[in-house]
């Protein structure tokens, strides 16, 4: 019986020595304006840098087509002679037939042109014999969507001709132009409202994975290196509590900031969506959303700050730890590239991977779909592992006397 007392009492002793620290360091760090600001500039500057990337996506394209239908399309053409009746038609098109330059390719690099179209001498004959006639568009395919538009408007101009001359050719000969059309395609869109469009989600996780981080930075840093820095750590751990307590309380206190950080974007996230008036597509997250959001995310918060202490814990001074971690936070950041390149969807071959996994969580909730449980629950797991895992060798190293070095 006394034995077991002794053991409860260890351990309640154990309980409230953690609570101490872990609460010392949290109200120390609400205490330390670098760290508020960090947090409140990490609140606002994730929902602005969204909203500001989506409206200005948003306003460029609509410009641009808007300038597109207003303006008159410039396009040299070689050629121009052998095909008048193309030229006639382009002209309808909203297309401006302009003399050539002396060299097509060069006058597209330098950005004085965006394209050229070129049509050899043997086009009027063989266009004449109902052959088909060939054309060339010398383009640039390196250059950004929004400079393709006027390249896209040209082609489908060129396009829609060589349709209408099939249709003349065929009735010409007595044949219906509907026979070339063996099947007709009619296309319904399932995807909910708050999936359309969702291509501009991608970025999405990239904010909040990296504030996840950065919300709780500064006091990884200030717990482990800045501590040793100012000589507070050797007292710490010098007093009657396992070393190991003492760097959970710390990860603890860390773990509640990057939470923080993370509840409150995605607080602002749900409002700004609510609000924002974007034609693009239309999101509507609601509180339950944010709530599944935010527990799916809490296994990588355990994991980017168990890695923010353990790499905080091997440095020296706060300038040291500060350059370091701000190496480290790309890691998380390039799984996501997989969002860019394959467009992923949850499965047991990804939904493992720390980063990635809630990425696919994020995405799929607001876009109104719903992940399995057991992959969500594959995700929380796995990330936990690993977390614990970076947790574990840095509590071995805060048994090491080098940690005071």
């Amino acid at each position: 019986m006394e034995a077991n007392n002794l053991t409860g009492s260890k351990k309640m002793s154990s309980l409230r020595s953690f609570t101490i620290i872990l609460i010392k360091e949290v109200v120390d760090n609400f205490r330390d304006r670098r760290t508020l600001t960090t947090m409140a500039v990490s609140i606002i500057a994730g929902p602005l840098i969204l909203f500001g990337f989506i409206w200005f996506a948003e306003k460029t394209v609509k410009e641009e087509t808007d300038l597109v239908n207003a303006e008159a399309i410039e396009l040299p053409v070689i050629g121009s002679e052998y095909a008048p009746n193309l030229m006639n038609w382009l002209r309808q098109n909203n297309v401006e037939v302009l003399e050539p330059p002396s060299d097509p390719s060069a006058s597209i690099k330098s950005k004085q042109f965006q394209m050229v179209l070129v049509i050899e001498e043997g086009f009027s004959s063989a266009f004449s014999s109902g052959e088909t006639a060939p054309i060339r568009l010398i383009h640039d395919s390196s250059v950004s969507q929004f400079e393709k538009i006027d390249y896209e408007t040209v082609r489908r101009a060129i396009a829609s001709y060589s349709q209408r001359i099939g249709a003349m050719r065929l009735n010409a000969r007595g044949v219906n132009p509907k026979i070339v059309n063996a099947i007709q395609i009619n296309l319904s869109d399932i995807a909910p409202a708050n999936a359309r469009g969702a291509q501009m989600l991608t970025m999405l996780p990239y904010l909040i994975i990296i504030f996840i981080m950065v919300g709780g930075m500064y006091l990884a840093i200030d717990t482990t290196a800045g501590e040793r820095e100012k000589g507070s750590l050797e007292p710490l751990l010098t007093q009657p509590v396992s070393r190991k307590l003492i760097l959970l309380a710390k990860l603890g206190a860390t773990i509640v900031f990057s939470s923080l950080t993370l509840l409150l974007i995605l607080s602002g996230l749900a409002v700004g969506f609510e609000y924002m008036q974007i034609d693009a597509f239309s999101l509507s997250v609601g509180a339950v959303d944010v709530l599944k959001v935010f527990i799916a995310c809490l296994p990588f918060v355990f994991v980017g700050c168990s890695l923010m202490i353990l790499i905080a814990s091997f440095t020296k001074s706060y300038k040291e730890a500060q350059s370091y971690l701000g190496m480290v936070m790309i890691l998380p950041s390039m799984p996501l590239m997989l969002l860019v390149f394959m467009s992923p969807v949850p499965s047991f071959e990804n939904m493992w991977v720390p980063s990635l996994s809630q990425a696919l969580i994020i995405i799929e909730t607001f876009k109104g779909e719903t992940v399995p449980a057991h992959l969500v629950g594959l995700s929380m797991a796995a990330s936990t592992l690993f977390a614990a895992m970076l947790a574990f060798i840095a509590i071995k190293l805060y048994r090491q006397e080098r940690i005071l070095g």
